[in-house]
């Protein structure tokens, strides 16, 4: 009797038995692929904190090799002359053998001055206003406002007609910032034999962007921003005027821009 009892099994004790193992299959699968998903999640977890770590790491060395800010207008008073001129000169060399132009460099100058030379940013922006490093208040940085116009003389208009005007142009920081930048650099690198090599396309922009210290002539008149016959300022600003502009917007993206403009891939 109990060896028939025993042998006794029914197609549903069978389906059930094969059901509930199954589910223990699959229980025992999700254990697994839990246990895979929560590895892969770790891994990819410490990764991303060894990659922020290495990321801080490295901004906090970049930023320790900086310059201290002078505690002044960054833009008055004598030339710094801790500057990076030689690297910014050889820059300038790069860009030229890649087949890059003088407004581009000038982009890459502004970005470079401004985002990679001092532990403080020279220029900031918010509230349509561009904010100008002046000094210290222990660490923080102190800051005046300025519209921009009156940092660059940009009045986008096609002739000078009044004194005004002229001292609107010749008031702006811009000649300020291109005399402690542009020219340390146009200085520098025209005592190298591949500087003549560049041409009108390469000196007109950058001597142009110099001011009145950049000695360049117009039909007989030298560029001056400060110039006090209105008929000569008037003339020689119209004729440059594409070539100003040019520069201005050039030196406006390059204060601002995010990230390192022009920079080759890695």
């Amino acid at each position: 009797m109990a060896a028939e009892q025993q042998s006794t099994c029914t197609n549903q004790d069978l389906m059930v038995a094969v059901l509930k193992l199954q589910e223990e299959v699959k229980r025992m699968g999700n254990l697994l692929d839990n246990q895979k998903e929560r590895k892969e999640y770790h891994k990819a977890y410490y990764q991303r904190r060894k990659a922020d770590a290495l990321a801080k790491a490295e901004a906090e060395k970049a930023l320790a090799a900086r310059l201290d800010n002078l505690n002044r207008h960054c833009l008055d008073g004598r030339r710094d002359n801790r500057l990076p001129v030689q690297v910014w000169t050889e820059k300038l060399k790069v860009f030229a053998s890649r087949g890059l132009s003088a407004y581009n460099f000038i982009s890459w100058l502004a970005w470079s001055w401004n985002h990679n030379t001092y532990k403080h940013v020279p220029i900031t922006k918010s509230g349509g206003y561009m904010h100008v490093f002046i000094g210290l208040s222990g660490d923080k940085p102190l800051r005046s406002k300025y519209s921009e116009r009156d940092v660059t003389g940009h009045m986008r208009i096609a002739r000078l007609t009044s004194v005004q005007q002229v001292d609107t142009l010749a008031d702006a920081l811009f000649w300020k910032w291109t005399f402690r930048t542009v020219a340390n650099v146009v200085s520098e690198a025209e005592d190298e034999p591949w500087w003549e090599q560049l041409g009108e396309r390469w000196h007109k922009p950058l001597k142009v962007a110099m001011g009145e210290f950049g000695l360049y002539e117009v039909h007989g008149h030298m560029w001056n921003p400060a110039e006090r016959d209105l008929q000569v300022a008037s003339d020689v600003y119209a004729r440059l005027r594409p070539t100003l502009e040019m520069n201005w917007g050039a030196f406006l993206r390059g204060l601002f821009s995010k990230e390192e403009p022009f920079s080759q891939p890695t």
